[in-house]
């Protein structure tokens, strides 16, 4: 675990990975949760996410970019629970 990634990004990931349909490794989870963590922080803050900027989170993050729409719609179902 990265310190610098907070908790709620790894539980946020944790969860994601008992839905997805692709498995997730262990070496992905502080990839997924650098992910969660850019893309949560720019959606609090109201900015636009297009999908050239998910792209460039998916690069920044180290994140396989085939996950991006399944996490996208992890997004929008956990959201409106």
């Amino acid at each position: 675990m990265t310190s610098s990634i907070p908790l709620k990004f790894y539980d946020i990931a944790d969860e994601y990975a008992t839905e997805t349909e692709i498995p997730v490794i262990e070496t992905e989870r502080d990839a997924l949760a650098h992910y969660f963590q850019l893309l949560i922080t720019r959606l609090m803050n109201n900015e636009e996410i297009s999908e050239e900027a998910q792209q460039e989170m998916a690069v920044e993050a180290g994140i396989n970019q085939g996950r991006i729409d399944e996490i996208a719609d992890f997004l929008n179902q956990w959201g409106n629970e």
